[in-house]
This record gives structure tokens, C-alpha cells and sequence, in this order.
């Protein structure tokens, strides 16, 4: 008797890997422009991996995502988790905002089937699109990982934990790492079919954030600081947001000009700051920061403090219990970033 294959369901966003622009060429394309049964269809490979299903979610440029959006997936994932004819989702998403969206689904999400996102550098209309090969990756990964409560991105032959996932590269086929450093481990059955990019520590523990009654979540501003950078920035963004993260530079370090600003805001606006750095490794520490009542964002990059930060806002304003929400996504021990 064989294998019963597994029912996969593919809900789809947009994004390059259903763009469509002059046929054989890599750029000038516009993404979200093909319906994902079109796309799955025709991918026959796929049916000799899983049984598949297909929900098409919405069709944008993953630029276009919101935070209604992030919302309603997670609560459609939610209930397909729960059907017992299903036993895996995969997520197709345009890569500029995906390690976003997999991080907003690790905090939200505690589902005990997997959850794998994917998406593609080239849009379908390319001579040679690699959206194909990274959604076949995607599904087998899906169909045959463990039930281990981890959101991944699978991305050019690499599973990538969502906690630590970022896109490195604007136009590489292989355009996502595990910034904190991986260990490898093969997917059951197949040596070569891919890795796994897990946390060099055990997978950080917060949540999942209770998002049941929500339908959109608080504004944050991302501040990027750069030399001889205007600090009226920090107080135009904080008459317009509940909370600001700053990319700073080197170790989440700014000007004076704007540690006055920052401590302004947060003295008349009374609201959360959380200290990031633009660059992709390290991490920031509260005995690091510059202003105080600031919050150390430890090893999340700027986009991803956005999310928690976001999230955070909804069960609190208050900064020990925010800087204890970031504590808790660290995997670096404080002890090694300084």
C-alpha cells in the first residue's frame, strides 16, 4: 500500500512569482497580475506531491500588504489548522515583504500543522521563473515537515525559520538567509531536497498575540537614521504614530539632535521607541541605548520591531513589559551582544 498523500491547501497574496509583464523578460513586470489556480495548474508536478487546493486571498505587490490583510490570512490559516482534512498551508507572497508576514504569523499563529511561505525573484512570464521550483519546494516541505509550531519561508532550496529569515539580496535567486546563523538538517526522505534554517539557540517563545477581535493594528513608523539625518522626522512621525522603532546606526546609535527629539516624543507623546539597527547582524541591548524610557530591540531588524512593536501595542503601553516582549524574541544571549 502506498503513501496517502497529503492535503495541501496554497493561499495566495500576489506578489512577483503571479506577475506578468513581457514575455522572457526578469524586470518591468507587475505583480499579482495571474490567478493562483492558473499558476498552480501549470505546475504538474505538483500533483504527484500533495493533494492541492488553492484560495486565492488577494492579488497585490506584497508592498501593497496591510496590516487587514496580515489579519484576515492569519485567521484563514487559523481555521484551515483546525479542518481535519488538511494538513499543511503554504503561503504565496511577494518576497519584499515576507519576512514580515511570517514574523506577524509567528507571533499570532500556534497551529499544530505547517505553515511554509513562498514566493519567487522572477515574475511568471520570465524565460526561466524559479516561482515553479520554490512553490513544488514549498508544498513538499509542507506535505512532509514535523509538527513543530514553526512558521518557515522556503525560499531557493532553504527552509528558513520566520523568527530569523531576512531577504539579503534585491535581485539574487537565492535572495533570503537565517541572519542568526543556521544548523542543517534534511527534509525526511530527501538528502538533497533542502534545509532547514533554524536558530542557532531553541526558537524563542512569545505569544501567540490574541488578534480574534482585531481587524487592523496600531501605526508605527520606521525612523532610518543617516548622517546629518533631520531630526523634525521623529517629531513628524510621532504626531501620526503609536509608536516609532528607530534604525539606527552601528549599535542602534543616532545623533544628539536626535536623541533630544526622541526623548521629546516620548516625554510629550508618551509613546513607545524601540532602538533597531540598519545593519543585518548583532543585536541591541537596553544597556546599550542612547535615550532613556527607549526599548532595545535585541536581534530583530527594523521591519520586524515594527511588527512586534505593533502587536505589543495591543495588550500595552507599557515599556518594561514592551522591552520584555523583545527580550523574549531574542536569540542571542545579552551576555554575547555586548
Amino acid at each position: 500500500m502506498g503513501n496517502v498523500m497529503k492535503n495541501i491547501v496554497i493561499l495566495a497574496t500576489g506578489g512577483t512569482i503571479a506577475g506578468a509583464g513581457e514575455q522572457g523578460k526578469n524586470i518591468g513586470y507587475k505583480s499579482g497580475s495571474i490567478e493562483a489556480q492558473s499558476l498552480i495548474d501549470a505546475i504538474p508536478e505538483l500533483k504527484t506531491v500533495a493533494n492541492i487546493r488553492v484560495e486565492q486571498v488577494c492579488n497585490i505587490n506584497s508592498d501593497d500588504i496591510t496590516s487587514e490583510i496580515w489579519i484576515s490570512l492569519a485567521k484563514r490559516i487559523k481555521e484551515l489548522s483546525l479542518s481535519d482534512d488538511v494538513d499543511g498551508v503554504v503561503v504565496m507572497h511577494g518576497t519584499d515583504t515576507m519576512e514580515e508576514t511570517a514574523f506577524f504569523l509567528s507571533l499570532v499563529l500556534d497551529v499544530a500543522k505547517p505553515v511554509v511561505l513562498t514566493g519567487a525573484m522572477r515574475p511568471a512570464t520570465a524565460a526561466e521563473p524559479d516561482g515553479p521550483a520554490n512553490l513544488l519546494f514549498a508544498v513538499r516541505s509542507a506535505a512532509e515537515l514535523c509538527n513543530n509550531r514553526v512558521i518557515y519561508v522556503a525560499f531557493a532550496g532553504k527552509l528558513m525559520n520566520a523568527h530569523t529569515v531576512q531577504k539579503i539580496h534585491a535581485n539574487d535567486l537565492d535572495a533570503f538567509a537565517d541572519i542568526a546563523g543556521s544548523s542543517s538538517a534534511c527534509l525526511p526522505g530527501h538528502s538533497a531536497a533542502g534545509t532547514f534554517g533554524l536558530p542557532s539557540r531553541s526558537q524563542p517563545v512569545l505569544g501567540p498575540f490574541d488578534i480574534s477581535s482585531l481587524h487592523t493594528l496600531p501605526k508605527v513608523t520606521v525612523l532610518y537614521f543617516n548622517a546629518d539625518a533631520d531630526a523634525a522626522l521623529i517629531d513628524f512621525a510621532a504626531e501620526r504614530s503609536s509608536g516609532l522603532v528607530i534604525a539606527g546606526a552601528g549599535a542602534g546609535e543616532f545623533s544628539q539632535a536626535w536623541a533630544s527629539a526622541i526623548a521629546d516624543a516620548i516625554a510629550k507623546k508618551n509613546i513607545p521607541v524601540v532602538i533597531s539597527s540598519r545593519i543585518n547582524r548583532g543585536s541591541i541591548v537596553p544597556e546599550q541605548l542612547l535615550v532613556p524610557g527607549t526599548i532595545a530591540a535585541y536581534d530583530l531588524p527594523p521591519a520586524k520591531a515594527a511588527v512586534l512593536l505593533r502587536l505589543a501595542l495591543t495588550v500595552t503601553n507599557d515599556i518594561t513589559k514592551i522591552q520584555d516582549f523583545f527580550r523574549s524574541t531574542s536569540v542571542i544571549l545579552e551576555s554575547e551582544a555586548r
